[in-house]
């Protein structure tokens, strides 16, 4: 369950929740919307359950530019599915 359902996470208790980089086994999506970094982390903490990581990326568009983009992994699948469909702040 997660904390805006009154339930207190162990992992976010230790630390071991939001990681710092990506693991190959985790699943993966991509937003251009940098400017709202601290919102998309306050609501994957509040709402989810799993260990996610979300960082800062580059990536070539279509114009062969290089354009910063915010990568967003997640433990488990459904999680990402849950944050794609429900949080407000993603484009």
């Amino acid at each position: 369950m997660a904390l805006i359902r009154g339930r207190i996470n162990p992992m976010n208790v230790l630390g071991l929740r939001r990681l710092k980089h990506i693991p190959p086994h985790f699943a993966k999506m991509t937003s251009r919307n940098i400017e709202k970094i601290d919102l998309i982390d306050s609501w994957i903490y509040t709402r989810l359950d799993g260990r996610y990581c979300i960082k800062k990326s580059y990536i070539l568009d279509s114009n062969k530019k290089l354009t910063e983009t915010v990568e967003i992994g997640m433990e488990d699948p459904k999680e990402l599915s849950m944050l794609g469909l429900g949080c407000p702040f993603l484009q």
